[in-house]
């Protein structure tokens, strides 16, 4: 029976001796970091020169819609704003016509009135001295 166990192999004979598929193993894991690196670099050399252009695509598309919609937001704010202040500057000075116009018209009738009165006391005076 002390045959059979010269044939069982010893730990440190499997341990110490590189087998072929431990070897193949370690070649295709560096080979494949190699190729995972260079495929990495590749893709990153491809999309850093399409990056200007897809942003440049990005920005002709969406610029307008966010310029318009940014353009139309500062015109009703600035609107909002102006509006009250633009009536009142009208009605003040619209007001102020109203009242020079005003003014000028009871002026005009003062001055009827008073050539009037003062050419009735002058026919009367002049009828009384006749």
């Amino acid at each position: 029976m002390n045959e059979p166990e010269q044939d069982i192999p010893v730990l440190t004979d499997v341990i110490d001796t590189p087998s072929p598929v431990r070897q193949s193993v370690a070649q295709s894991s560096v080979a494949l970091d190699q190729l995972e690196q260079a495929l990495s670099d590749r893709l990153i050399s491809e999309l850093s020169l399409q990056l200007p252009v897809l942003v440049e695509a990005a920005l002709r598309e969406h610029l307008p819609q966010a310029l318009g919609a940014k353009l139309q937001a500062e015109l009703l704010n600035t609107l909002t704003n102006a509006l009250p202040i633009a009536a009142q500057a009208a009605t003040s000075e619209l007001s102020s016509k109203v009242a020079y116009e005003l003014g000028a018209s009871l002026e005009m009738r003062l001055q009827e009135e008073v050539r009037s009165a003062v050419a009735q006391e002058i026919a009367a005076l002049k009828a009384h001295n006749l």
